[in-house]
Formats: C-alpha cells, structure tokens, sequence
C-alpha cells in the first residue's frame, strides 16, 4: 500500500500492499474494493483525526497545551514538587494539624481564663469550655474529608476493634495525634509566654498557688480520689465516642457540612459537665502531648508524678471508655433496624475508604 498526498488540501489517499503504513498501528479493513484498488479503511493512527467516508483521510495535530507564563511554570513546577499523592501520608497530615489547631485554641483559653481572672480557683470555666468546643468543631473540618477527623487515639483504636480501620492505621493516626498535641500545645506556650511568667513568677511549677502546668496537661483536683478520676475518664470518653458514633450514624442523613458543628458542641458539652474534677481530657494524646512539652521546657518530672502519678488514668481509661460508649450506642440503637453497621463511620464525608479498608 501507498500513501500519497495532495497538497492543496492535506489529504493522503492510501492504495493496498504498502507495509509502511503497518508501522502505525492495527488498521480494521472493511474490503469494498472499486475499479481503482482503493478500498474503504478505517485508520487508527496515533496521531491523526482520519475520515472512514473513502480511502482518504485527513491529519490535524493534536491541540496544543496553551502556553503557561513564567510564574504559572514555577507555580507548576513547585506544586509538582510539594504535592503529597500517598493517602497515608495525607491521614497523618490531616490528624496532626487537626490536633494541632484543637491544642492551639483549647490550651490558650485556659491561659487567658486564667490571667483574666485571676486565679486557678476563679476562672470563668464557661468562656474555656466553649473555646475548647469551636477548636474541636474547626479541627473536625480540617481532618473529616481525609481522614474521618478521629483526633483522639482511643476513638482510633476503638475504629479498628470494630473492623473501621486497618492497624497499621492506629499507629500512624495515634502518632501524628500525640505530635500534633505536642505542637499546638508548644506554640501556645510561646504565644503566651509573657502570661504564664506573670502567673508563675517567672517559674515552671507543677502544683500551688503559681502553678501553670495544668494550663496545657491536666491534672485532678484536690478532692478527687484516683478511682474517681479513672471513672470520670471512663465516662467522659464514653460519652464522646457514644454520641460521635450517635452523629455519624448513616441512617440519620446528617449533612456531613454539620457533623464538626455538632461534635463542637459535644466537645462543649461534655466540657461544661465533666471538665472540673479531671481536667475533661478524655484523650490520651490531648493529655501527653502537652505533658512531654511541659516536660521538654522544664517542668520537672513532676509533670508525671504529681498526684501519685496521675498521668496514667487519662491516658488508659479512655480506651476502654471509647469502646463502651460506642458499644452502648449499637446495643440499644444502631443495631436495630435495617441498615446494621458495627463501624462507627468516622469517614463522615465519603464512604469509599470505609468500604476499602473493611
């Protein structure tokens, strides 16, 4: 077959038994052969638009990108460079700036409730308890479309006793929680470093009347037994894991736009009736996050055997805590009905990576 072309219009007309054209691909033959050989083709060449009408086709180049600026190729070239495409790494980014923003806002209302009134015993708890409640709801917002926004390892590992999450999972998720807290609870402590000397006298104590350690990690109060602390973080975390399972609950349509809205409010409630005998933790990297930072900067190993090594209970009793508020919530609603479902559907704006990881 030959191929030959006529210059006036760009057509190339093509006769049999040429083998240059079996370099450009398969070519699906429908043989209708007239007087002059020409038979009816279809070409598929990899770079032409061609017509099926006759022998002839056509060639036009493919479009052209449009021509980008200097500063749209730098643009380009840097975003290349910087965009993260690994889903893991995207979750481990999602729940440390998420934690880390929840740190940020909660641990400087506690400072500026404190420098404000005067006193650890006359703080306005309300003014904390809200601020710690929009820090929740916005670092939800931050998280929720990569990762689920867990911000907690005990809903984490609660995920993957339910079959929500992969294990490989908890430990990147719990990691970049405690890192995030670490963090938040740092940039805080700098942002406010003027106050917390004026509260302390220029020192860094753990416990009495200038003690600011308990502005970032949490500590029980004076009356409060080691049983009765364990049982308020039993409790308290039972309660967020309940009613976070309770708003994602599939079956009751919430708009995934006003899930962080009402786990802000959770986090307030929960803030305003379990926050004054423990500190309402609830959360082992909320509460060891910062007392590794109050450690790092200089507040002795106080920080963790003050009140007779207290830094235990809130970071063990959540676990089970999680587990139990979550189980009640299944055993009294979500598995009665049709859809049954034992996750706690933390993925509150897609599904896929609930389906995939199960």
């Amino acid at each position: 077959m030959t191929i030959s072309q006529h210059k006036s219009d760009n057509i190339f007309t093509a006769t049999p038994y040429d083998p240059e054209l079996a370099k450009y691909g398969d070519i699906k033959i429908d043989p209708e052969p007239n007087n002059n050989y020409e038979e009816k083709r279809k070409f598929s060449l990899p770079w032409k638009k061609y017509s099926t009408a006759t022998t002839a086709y056509s060639t036009t180049s493919e479009p052209e990108e449009p021509r980008r600026s200097l500063k749209q190729r730098i643009q380009y070239k840097v975003l290349g460079h910087i965009q993260v495409k690994n889903q893991y790494v995207r979750e481990f980014l999602a729940e440390f700036i998420a934690m880390f923003f929840f740190l940020l806002i909660g641990t400087s209302a506690n400072v500026q409730a404190r420098k404000a009134f005067g006193g650890m015993t006359n703080p306005n708890t309300t003014n904390i308890s809200f601020a710690w409640g929009f820090g929740f709801m916005f670092a939800v917002y931050l998280a929720a479309s990569i990762s689920g926004a867990h911000l907690n390892p005990a809903i984490t590992f609660c995920s993957w006793v339910l079959g929500d999450l992969p294990l490989i999972k908890v430990f990147t998720y719990s990691f970049a929680q405690l890192l995030g807290a670490f963090c938040g609870s740092g940039i805080s402590f700098i942002g406010h470093l003027d106050d917390i000397n004026k509260i302390g006298n220029n020192e860094f104590v753990v416990y009495g009347v200038n003690a600011t350690a308990g502005l970032f990690t949490t500590y029980a109060a004076d009356h409060v037994s080691t049983v009765g602390a364990f049982f308020d973080q039993l409790i308290g975390t039972s309660i967020l894991s309940g009613c976070i399972t309770l708003i994602t609950d599939k079956r009751l349509k919430i708009p995934p736009c006003l899930v962080p809205i009402l786990a802000g409010l959770l986090m307030t409630m929960i803030a305003l009736s379990y926050g004054a005998n423990a500190g309402f933790a609830n959360n082992p990297a909320r509460d060891l996050g910062p007392r590794l930072f109050t450690l790092a900067v200089g507040y002795g190993t106080d920080t963790f055997t003050y009140k007779n090594y207290y830094f235990w209970i809130p970071l063990i009793a959540p676990f089970p805590g999680a587990i139990i508020g979550c189980l009640v919530y299944k055993l009294f609603v979500g598995l009665h009905g049709g859809e049954v479902s034992m996750d706690m559907n933390l993925n509150i704006v897609t599904e896929k990576e609930s389906v995939k990881n199960r």
